[in-house]
């Protein structure tokens, strides 16, 4: 495994069947890949507490927590990832 092991979030967020995706920049690592939106988990900050401020300052929603699913890791030639999804619905979760 490379050395450097990131923790990232992501939500799958659901309506009407459809599911949010987004295309990543032309300019950014994985050029121009699908990805759910989410971030990085800074230190001492839970998985939910990451996600719902990343997508507050990606989308400017608020979003309501639901299931998570387990977590997967993959390594990359010069990073491994490990991922934390959660199933979640637009809104507060106090809505």
């Amino acid at each position: 495994f490379p050395e450097k092991h990131i923790h990232v979030t992501c939500a799958i967020i659901e309506r009407q069947g459809l599911i949010l995706a987004a295309q990543r920049s032309a300019v950014m690592s994985m050029p121009l890949k699908g990805e759910f939106p989410g971030g990085k988990i800074r230190p001492g900050e839970t998985p939910e507490a990451c996600l719902s401020r990343e997508i507050i300052e990606e989308l400017g929603v608020e979003i309501a927590i639901g299931k998570a699913l387990q977590p997967a890791t993959h390594a990359y030639p010069a990073l491994t990832v490990t991922l934390y999804l959660f199933h979640c619905q637009r809104g507060s979760a106090t809505q």
